[in-house]
């Protein structure tokens, strides 16, 4: 097998293992799950949490939700068709064919998350690289997992470097959207008579 398609299918395989965790952390709550995975995009996009004092919650019949913490999927949707990718059933299309979309899809996230953000490691050393961590370390950056005993200082091995946001360019979410949340048109073309 080839390697990309080897790390795709380990790439595929580790976010599927963390949804089930999140799921399980969220106690089968869709609701719940949305709300992290929001909340998560909004650290990533503006550096903090949403705000809770708006009150930014849209009600369409039984279901709420908050049109600001889906922006971030409109928002690479609308740049790299990733919803898109991610609902299409890839079960029975051959190799190459799936290789060459996640090539393309990456690539067109990649672009759009290096002009709109500003990012730098938690951690600048590569990963498999030896750490110490010393008292007072933020427990918001760096996540300690293992066999933790006794008090820092830690020496572990980096299993990932982190990312921390020092500027971003990404939109706030519109009115317009806020009101009617659409995260993809649908498009009909009239055939000329």
């Amino acid at each position: 097998m080839e390697p990309m398609l080897t790390a795709f299918y380990i790439i595929l395989g580790i976010a599927v293992i963390k949804m089930t965790i999140l799921l399980v952390i969220c106690k089968g709550n869709f609701s719940n799950l949305a709300h992290a995975t929001i909340t998560f995009f909004s650290v990533l996009a503006q550096g903090k949490t949403p705000l809770k004092e708006k009150n930014l919650s849209i009600s369409k019949g039984d279901i709420k939700f908050n049109a600001d913490l889906i922006w971030p999927l409109y928002l690479l949707q609308r740049e790299t068709r990733l919803i898109d990718f991610l609902l299409e059933d890839i079960s029975s299309a051959p190799d190459e064919l799936v290789g060459a979309g996640v090539r393309e899809v990456h690539t067109k996230c990649r672009k759009y998350l290096l002009e709109k953000l500003s990012l730098q490691p938690v951690i600048p050393k590569e990963e498999g690289a030896t750490v110490t961590i010393e008292e007072g370390f933020n427990p918001s950056k760096i996540m300690l997992t293992g066999f933790l005993e006794g008090n820092p200082p830690y020496n572990g091995i980096l299993k990932h470097q982190g990312w921390q946001v020092l500027s971003s360019q990404i939109p706030e979410a519109t009115e317009s959207f806020r009101m009617n949340p659409v995260l993809a048109q649908a498009e009909l073309e009239i055939p000329q008579k």
